[in-house]
C-alpha cells in the first residue's frame, strides 16, 4: 500500500503541477504577446481553461491526502474508540460509492460518440480530451480514499500527511528528505 500511496503522490503532484504551471506560463505569454506585440492568441483562453480543469480535479486528490476537505465532523468528534472508527468507515465507504458512481459516470461520458465527433471551438480538440480531467481526477481520488480506508481498517493514520508541513508531505511523496529545522520561515526573513 505504501508503494500505491507514494505512485499516487509522484503522479498527482505531476499532473496537477504542470497543468497550473503550463495555464499560468501560456497566459502570461498571451498577455505579453496581446500588449507587447499586438499578436492575440486566440486559443490560449480556452487553453487555461482546460488547465486550470485539470488541476483543479487533480489537485483534490492532493486535498484529499493532506486532509484539508472541507466536511463536518461533529459526530466523529463525540464518539470515542470503535463508534468513532465505525463513523469514519462508513464515510469512507459512502465517499467511495459517491466516487465509484460519478467517476464511472465519467469513464461512459468520455466514450460517448459525441465526445469523439465534437471539437472544442478554440483548439478544435475532440471534447473526450476536455472531459478526461472528470474521470481521471475522481480515478486518483476513488484510490487515494482506498488507501484511507485501508488505514483506518488496519489502525494506521488515514492521513499520515496531515500532521506534517505541505513542504514535508510532498517532499516525502516524492522521496526526498527534508529537515523541518533547516526549513527557513518566510515569516522569520522579515524585516
Amino acid at each position: 500500500m505504501h508503494r500505491l500511496g507514494r505512485t499516487l503522490t509522484v503522479v498527482e503532484n505531476v499532473v496537477a503541477s504542470a497543468a497550473l504551471a503550463a495555464a499560468a506560463a501560456l497566459a502570461i505569454i498571451a498577455v505579453v504577446m496581446r500588449y507587447v506585440f499586438n499578436i492575440l492568441i486566440f486559443w490560449s483562453e480556452e487553453a487555461v481553461i482546460y488547465l486550470v480543469l485539470l488541476s483543479v480535479f487533480v489537485g483534490a486528490v492532493i486535498t484529499l491526502r493532506h486532509d484539508e476537505h472541507v466536511r463536518v465532523d461533529l459526530l466523529p468528534l463525540l464518539l470515542k474508540g470503535r463508534a468513532r472508527l465505525a463513523v469514519q468507515v462508513a464515510a469512507s465507504l459512502l465517499t467511495l460509492v459517491y466516487l465509484g458512481v460519478i467517476g464511472g459516470y465519467g469513464w461512459v461520458l468520455l466514450f460517448e460518440p459525441a465526445a469523439s465527433n465534437t471539437v472544442t471551438p478554440a483548439l478544435k480538440l475532440p471534447l473526450w480530451v476536455v472531459y478526461f480531467a472528470l474521470p481521471l481526477g475522481l480515478t486518483l481520488m476513488f484510490l487515494r480514499m482506498l488507501e484511507v480506508l485501508f488505514r483506518q481498517l488496519t489502525g494506521r493514520d488515514p492521513h499520515p500527511e496531515a500532521a506534517k508541513t505541505v513542504l514535508e508531505a510532498e517532499a516525502e511523496g516524492l522521496g526526498i528528505h527534508v529537515d523541518p529545522e533547516k526549513v527557513i520561515d518566510p515569516k522569520e526573513t522579515r524585516p
